[in-house]
């Protein structure tokens, strides 16, 4: 696969002079301007590396009980030999079994889930948080699931490897428990990366390419190419699954996300931007995308932060995340070091809320908040804020950030003094 990629550099170096602008954005995008040799890190005040969090995809804030939750591999080997959303399908024979971890951020300390009425495999990704405004203790997730699919052979090319479905859980806050509730799957899930919940019986997944592996899908990466979607899926009181897709009309449709007022965050990882959308209709089936903003890197999963605090000095630093790989014309070879060594170097992008709305979007470009090259964050996929109390931190404005990756040995958090790391972004 990194021959693709390389061969791939090859050859758009050599039509540079009819089709230079685009090429360089790509350059850019794969990390070629980032050589790892002269590659400076950005770092908050303080550092803290996350016990029992390995191989930890996505990661999500759950406001009504301020804790994290992910969903990890807890093991890099197995994860190198087996993980689709990667392309790394070499051992179906070996699937992880991961699980569910819930942090809390006041003293960083975690809590691996026991699974209840599920015994595996749960290759992880994406996945997402739903709590019923009038039981916020209880919380539905979604979680992709990588199966091997059992009706492929080494003489059957028509089947693909993998079988990915969603699962769905419930956890108590407090608990040391998930229950599983049911499985999902439909012919329009098929390459899953990334899930948004509705309620506990709808949500919006995306799948992230058209091909599970080989040349195609690196093609369908380097070119652009609008291959995916975003499916609504819905849960009918007879538990039929019915699904219809939302949006068809961007590249490499990766991560998902809730903005401020309901609106839809979607990454285009190799696009390197966020889209921004909303709900048509009733029915909550059709998104509507209304603008886009680009970065320099790659863009995963994308969060927003919401300041809890906004105002209390005059300024409000709510704004949007964009975490990425620094160098994914590496990735493909990284990955597979099932030691975690090689190093593969992360970014986050930092957008102020302004650039949510349209007619102030070209005002905000991305700041970098974060960078590292690869020794401390391994190949970040997903950061989130979580903000600290001023008045239980001497009226500091300051916060956590909390980057993880599906190729990272753990999470980590660094903290950020806002004034500093977040101000250029809120100035008008």
């Amino acid at each position: 696969m990194a021959l693709f990629f390389y061969a791939t550099v090859v050859v758009l170096g050599a039509l540079s002079a009819l089709l230079y602008a685009p090429l360089k954005r790509d350059a850019t995008m794969l990390g070629l301007f980032r050589p790892l040799d002269s590659w400076q890190n950005v770092h908050g005040n303080e550092n803290r590396f996350i016990d029992g969090t390995v191989a930890c995809e996505d990661l999500h804030y759950h406001e009504p009980s301020g804790m994290l939750y992910s969903a990890c591999m807890g093991d890099l080997e197995i994860a190198a030999g087996w993980f689709p959303g990667a392309g790394s399908l070499d051992h179906p024979e070996r699937p992880g079994y991961g699980t569910f971890v819930y942090i809390n951020p006041k003293n960083g300390k975690t809590q691996k889930l026991s699974l209840v009425d599920f015994e595996g495999p749960f290759v992880t990704h994406g996945i997402s948080l739903y709590s019923p405004p009038s039981d916020p203790k209880t919380v539905y997730i979604f979680a992709v699931n990588h199966l091997p699919n059992p009706l492929w052979t080494a003489s059957s090319s028509a089947q693909p490897k993998a079988a990915s479905r969603i699962e769905l859980f419930v956890h108590t806050v407090g608990s040391k428990t998930a229950k599983h509730l049911r499985s999902i799957s439909h012919p329009l899930i098929h390459t899953p990366n990334d899930i948004l919940a509705l309620s506990e019986k709808e949500f919006f997944v995306t799948n992230d390419q058209y091909y599970h592996g080989g040349f195609m899908r690196v093609v369908e990466l380097i070119a652009h190419l609008p291959w995916t979607d975003t499916v609504h899926v819905r849960i009918g009181d007879d538990g039929d699954v019915s699904a219809s897709v939302s949006i068809s009309s961007i590249a490499n449709n990766n991560g998902l996300g809730w903005g401020p007022d309901q609106q839809v965050l979607i990454s285009s990882a190799f696009g390197s931007s966020l889209y921004f959308s909303r709900f048509e209709g009733e029915q909550n089936k059709t998104l509507s995308v209304s603008h886009s903003v680009q970065a320099d890197g790659v863009v995963d999963n994308p969060s927003f932060f919401k300041d809890p605090w906004a105002g209390l000095d005059g300024k409000d630093y709510s704004g949007y995340l964009l975490p990425g790989l620094g160098r994914p014309v590496e990735f493909p070879e990284a990955y597979k070091d099932g030691t975690g060594k090689w190093p593969l170097p992360s970014i986050v992008w930092y957008l102020p809320a302004r650039a949510g709305k349209k007619e102030a979007s070209g005002s905000a470009k991305p700041t970098m908040l974060f960078s590292d090259d690869g020794t401390s964050m391994r190949g970040a996929t997903t950061a989130v804020i979580v903000g600290i109390d001023p008045s239980t931190n001497g009226g500091k404005r300051e916060g956590w950030l909390y980057v993880t990756g599906c190729v990272a040995p753990h999470m980590m958090a660094t903290k950020i003094d806002f004034a500093t790391a977040l101000s250029s972004t809120t100035e008008e």
